[in-house]
């Protein structure tokens, strides 16, 4: 009986884990594939942040007005990045999975705070816009 108990709960949590990474938007337009990362005209960035062990790298970034950030998802888990702008202003990715990236061009100064919505206990980044 107790290894049937065990068995039903090591199911049960299989089930909800599968559930829980389904959860995930699969009509994103801004997912491109990892292969052009390193195509600057293609995805117009001049800062990459990578995510990668549930951080940001780097998790802290200076630029300039109209400046244009891409995240590149390192890690097998999908993630969503929101951020939002000390006295207003956010802005949100869609769902990245593995190799996807995002990008979000800055247009006001100020100090934006961004982090993992999905996985609330990692580090947040920071990207200062002057």
């Amino acid at each position: 009986m107790r290894i049937r108990s065990l068995a039903f709960l090591i199911l049960f949590i299989s089930l909800v884990s599968m559930a829980f990474s389904g959860c995930v938007d699969n009509n994103s337009t801004n997912n491109v594939p990892a292969e052009n990362v390193s195509n600057q005209e293609t995805v117009n960035a001049e800062t990459i942040v990578y995510i990668e062990n549930y951080a940001f790298h780097p998790d802290h970034v200076t630029i300039s007005p109209g400046d244009t950030v891409m995240w590149v998802n390192n890690d097998s888990v999908a993630f969503i990045i929101k951020g939002t702008l000390v006295g207003g202003g956010i802005f949100q990715s869609p769902t990245l999975r593995k190799d996807d990236i995002f990008t979000y061009t800055f247009e006001d100064k100020g100090t934006y705070r961004y982090e993992l919505v999905t996985h609330p206990w990692t580090n947040v980044g920071f990207i200062v816009v002057e």
